[in-house]
Formats: C-alpha cells, structure tokens, sequence
C-alpha cells in the first residue's frame, strides 16, 4: 500500500472517529454507498472487482450526485451501468453511450452488438429508469443528446480506442458539446509510463496512454484537469506486456501461460483524471 493510499485511510479513519458514530452511519447511508454495497442490479461476483476499480470513491472523487444527468460511455457488460442507473434513476437520468457501430462495420459480430445496443437496453429499463437513454457516441450526425444536457460523462478504460479506431477528435468535440458549462468529465484509462518511447499509436496498440499525453488531448479539446487520483493505481503492473494491456485480468491473453503471474499482479495501473468543461 503507498504512502499516499496509507494516509487516506488514516485520515478517513481519524475524521470517522473524530464525528462519531452518527457520522458513519450517514455515509453508510447515502446513495452512492448503497449504488455500490446494497445495490441487487449487481450481478453476482461483480463487487470482487471493486478492489481495483473503487467505484464508490471514484464516484465520490467526481462529484456525482443522485440528481445529475450522468453519460457513461462504452458500457459493454455494464458494470458501472448497475451501478449507475440505480442511483440517478428516480432525481436524475442516466445517458448510455455504446461506441457507435460504423466505427467497427468490419467487424461484423462487434458491429452487429452495438447497434443492438439501444434495443437491448430496455430489458433493463426497470433498473436504469424510466428516463433512461441509450445511445451512440460518437453521433454520425448531430450529437447524441442535446447539447449542454449532461452534468458528467464517465469514460472508463475506452480511449485508447478512441485513439485507435480514429475517433478520438470527434468524439471529444461531442463530449465538450453534451456537457453543460462547468460540467465533469472523469476518465479511469490504463496507463502507460512517462518512460515509455514509444509514441501514441505504440502506446494505444498496448491498450493505454501516456498520462501527460492524454492530459495535453483533452485539454485542447476545451477541457482543463481539475484533479488526478491515484485510486485506480497498481505498481506491481510492468505496463509494456507483449500482448498489452489484455495480458492482465480479466482478459488473460496469454491462457493459462504465466496465469498466476499475472493473477497475483491483478488489473491494470490507472490513471483516474477529473476535467471540467471551460469553454
């Protein structure tokens, strides 16, 4: 556990004794505690990963409130989506954006699974609520939702895809259009070390980024970083595997070759990024 990690929970501990009892109970209580610990859309096995990916700080880290309209792209099996779409479902609403299929047409299975996407999305209405969206990013015309509608947008672990299929630009010009003046933008991305000499393309093709270089893309997409955070860490994480990023789990490229190895070194290292819109 680093130094940093080490003295959050010191401190959190410290303050929880220094408040009492009343005050655990509260936070015990909220609705981004029970999104993530009392939350039944969970599907079984689903908490076990909440040790590396920290949604409940991570939601807390950004700012999200029971009232927002929150925009969460490329859902796929829709781990955040459970835990997302319980908690703005009755105040706020929760806005799906899957990649958009034309930017996967060659590969027609992938294809064929996203452009189902908003279709299967109603099976899951009663959880996500009734104004509930799913959609496509980025928009082949238009944006996908009114501009200046959203109050966040979460982008977990998609940009280097963004990056690799082309639609990098594109889709951050939308992103910056969707959001209200001020509104968040919070981004968990593998992450490639600042050693790295490979160059932006090497470092996608690994899954990840730079997190200089991927701070410098989206500001000059009229975003400024307001934060970063180390929740998502891991530095037993060597970053530059032959197979990328997908060698870790849950994916284990690799099979059951070094599968142990890569077990006990657990996801990826990531960076977990806070931008605001500023312009």
């Amino acid at each position: 556990m680093n130094f940093v990690r080490s003295w959050g929970f010191a401190a959190a501990a410290a303050i929880g004794l220094s408040l009492g009892g009343a005050a655990i109970a509260e936070h015990h209580e909220d609705a981004i505690y029970k999104a993530v610990h009392e939350n039944s859309a969970r599907k079984d096995g689903e908490a076990a990963r909440d040790q590396y990916r920290h949604p409940e700080e991570l939601l807390r880290f950004l700012g999200i409130t029971p009232e927002m309209t929150v925009a969460e792209v490329n859902p796929g099996g829709g781990w955040y989506s459970r835990i997302l779409g319980p908690l703005v479902k009755d105040k706020g609403r929760y806005v799906g954006l899957e990649h958009h299929p034309e930017e996967y047409k060659e590969y027609a299975n992938y294809s064929a699974n996203l452009r189902a996407y908003p279709e299967k999305f109603e099976a899951t209405r009663d959880v996500m609520g009734p104004n509930a969206l799913a959609t496509w990013i980025p928009a082949q015309e238009g944006l996908p939702v009114e501009a200046g509608s959203l109050d966040a947008i979460i982008i977990v672990r998609a940009l280097h895809n963004w990056h690799r299929r082309g639609f990098f630009d594109r889709g951050m010009e939308q992103a910056h259009a969707m959001l209200k003046s001020g509104g968040v933008m919070g981004v968990v991305q593998h992450r490639m070390p600042e050693s790295f000499e490979g160059d932006r393309d090497a470092a996608a093709g690994k899954g990840r980024w730079k997190q200089s270089d991927l701070v410098a893309a989206i500001e000059a997409h009229g975003f400024k970083l307001v934060e970063a955070s180390e929740m998502n860490a891991n530095p037993k994480d060597e970053a530059n595997y032959e197979k990328g990023v997908w060698t870790l789990p849950p994916v284990y490229a690799m099979g059951e070759t070094d599968r142990a190895k890569y077990e006990a070194i657990g996801e990826s290292d990531r960076m977990t990024l806070k931008f605001m819109k500023v312009d």
